[in-house]
């Protein structure tokens, strides 16, 4: 079974060479290769010093470093870790259990922290509240949807088609697999603050936005009709208000006032309607597609099968 460790990293000279370190000694037979994203510090040179094969990846952002990786380098199970020595090592055989014995398509490490200053107070809000807006979302009981210490099953990495740029890959990850019900297992792992001198990438307000927006997003591209029901019943609810607060005024003074309020509520319950039927639309042109991607997928297996044979 080949195994790949995959380290995406950008100006992490102070703790790349300890990560590869680590790995290499915990799992002697996995390749462990850092993807380079376009560092100016010598990051790449402490990498191979450390016995890594260093992967350059010129677009910049985590999303396209992990994209790049898997895309290039052929593996049966691989692991993502970062390159801050934030995540350890010690249990990764634990890890790789489910997913060598079929029990599972990706496994999560749950971070636990091992100093009290692992976590900032804004990141551990942060995670705690898209996490639940995720799980209200797909109906999961996840705990760690930005925990970026994985291990992924060859065949979930050559079926999901990821986009992200950045610091959304790993809530990318989590979506796309739920949604092609993929068998997803959260399990402990030590987490650790970052060494002197190291330096976090992620932008709370920036990256916590777009981890959002990259919810919210997927939510309408994979449940359409969810997405839509909802937005048609905010306007619904919107324009009935106004309508009842029209008819009970004009029932009181016999009299149609406020044509602004009229018009909203005429605009109000026509989007409602609108969406309604977007929703619909979309819905019906989702699951075509996905009938068409699982016998795309099955064709491809079966094409597979017959070139081993």
């Amino acid at each position: 079974m080949q195994i790949a460790v995959i380290i995406p990293a950008y100006n992490e000279e102070v703790s790349v060479a300890q990560v590869v370190t680590e790995f290499k000694s915990a799992l002697p037979e996995a390749d462990i290769y850092v993807g380079d994203n376009n560092s100016v510090d010598a990051t790449a040179e402490k990498a191979k010093e450390a016995g890594a094969t260093v992967v350059s990846c010129r677009l910049q952002g985590k999303g396209y470093a992990v994209r790049h990786m898997l895309e290039e380098i052929d593996a049966d199970i691989y692991i993502m870790v970062d390159a801050d020595l934030t995540y350890s090592a010690e249990n990764i055989r634990d890890l790789i259990k489910p997913v060598a014995e079929h029990r599972a398509d990706m496994v999560v490490g749950l971070r636990q922290q091992v100093h009290s200053t692992a976590f900032s107070f804004t990141h551990r809000i942060g995670n705690f509240l898209l996490t639940h807006l995720l799980n209200k979302t797909f109906k999961v009981q996840l705990k760690d949807i930005l925990s970026g210490y994985r291990i992924l099953s060859r065949e979930l990495v050559d079926n999901l088609v990821l986009l992200s740029e950045g610091f959304e890959i790993e809530v990318e990850l989590t979506i796309r697999s739920l949604e092609e019900r993929y068998r997803i297992l959260e399990m402990p792992i030590n987490y650790r603050s970052r060494i002197s001198g190291s330096e976090s990438k992620l932008s709370t307000w920036s990256d916590g936005f777009l981890i959002f927006y990259t919810i919210i997003t997927l939510f309408r591209d994979y449940n359409p009709m969810n997405f839509f029901v909802i937005l048609s019943l905010i306007f619904f609810i919107t324009g009935s208000g106004t309508g009842i607060s029209l008819i009970i005024r004009y029932l009181q003074t016999g009299l149609m006032q406020h044509t602004g309020l009229a018009i909203i509520t005429a605009i109000c319950i026509l989007l409602s309607v609108l969406l309604f039927l977007m929703g619909l639309l979309l819905d019906s042109s989702y699951r075509s597609w996905r009938m068409v991607r699982k016998e795309m997928q099955r064709l491809r297996q079966l094409i597979k099968d017959e070139h081993n044979r």
